[in-house]
């Protein structure tokens, strides 16, 4: 019964992150958690989340922008090699905590709408930007939507930033999964629910993708820096027991 409420939640949270630009491994940690344990949680959404992406770059392939591909694809595998090396040594609870803080504080976006910025994204600077995001997702095992403001900022359609998003999340979960596995953190276990999270994130995301056609760049920009709000809060929940000791203790 507990894995079908997870199948249903995975199903809705597929759908959702579709529409908002992705931020379905913090909304998956939960749930995913209830079945198979916390230390499991980190290459159960690595196998499902590369399923989830594959299908993403199959429905928006000619959207796709190569050049920040390109600029993404070094870093992200070097990073994700380093985060998933240290995944089994250090605490990421300060970590989830910054990271938490760190999209909460994109609200800010919603007050600078009607002003353009005065630094202006280019396609290089994803290059260092990708390096500590994929270090991040192989060491807690994801960041959510962290780097969507760049992509809003360098100003790429709602479509392309889906498909050359997902691109790059291939790349790094696919280096992620070989990495837990070289670490013994792969079993049967992990792979069953992995696969079945990834099958049915893939037909969500079909479903999302009817939806997105319909809604608005605007209406999308939105969606997308309330969904880093939401799941700047969510990381904060989750970690609520670790602030309040470093309050106590302060």
């Amino acid at each position: 019964m507990q894995i079908i409420l997870v199948l249903i939640g995975a199903f809705i949270i597929f759908i959702l992150s579709t529409l908002s630009g992705g931020g379905a491994s913090l909304l998956l940690m939960p749930l995913v958690a209830v079945v198979v344990g916390v230390k499991a949680v980190a290459p159960v959404m690595t196998i499902s989340i590369g399923m989830s992406s594959t299908s993403k770059v199959f429905f928006f392939w000619r959207d796709i922008d190569w050049k920040l591909f390109m600029w993404l694809f070094p870093s992200t595998i070097i990073g994700s090699i380093i985060g998933a090396r240290m995944f089994a040594e250090l605490s990421s609870d300060y970590l989830q905590i910054l990271i938490g803080l760190l999209l909460v504080s994109t609200v800010m976006q919603f007050k600078k709408k009607d002003k353009p910025s005065k630094f202006r994204i280019k396609a290089w600077h994803f290059a260092p930007m990708g390096l500590g995001v994929s270090f991040l997702s192989g060491l807690i095992g994801g960041v959510g939507p962290l780097m969507n403001s760049a992509y809003l900022s360098y100003g790429i359609s709602k479509e392309s930033l889906l498909g050359t998003r997902s691109a790059n999340a291939i790349l790094l979960h696919l280096t992620k999964i070989i990495s837990y596995a070289y670490l013994g953190y792969v079993n049967g276990e992990v792979l069953k629910y992995g696969i079945m999270i990834g099958v049915v994130s893939m037909s969500a995301i079909y479903v999302g993708k009817l939806i997105l056609g319909k809604m608005s760049d605007e209406l999308f920009r939105k969606i997308v820096v309330a969904s880093m709000v939401v799941s700047g809060v969510l990381m904060l929940w989750q970690n609520k027991e670790f602030i309040a000791e470093l309050i106590y203790r302060a």
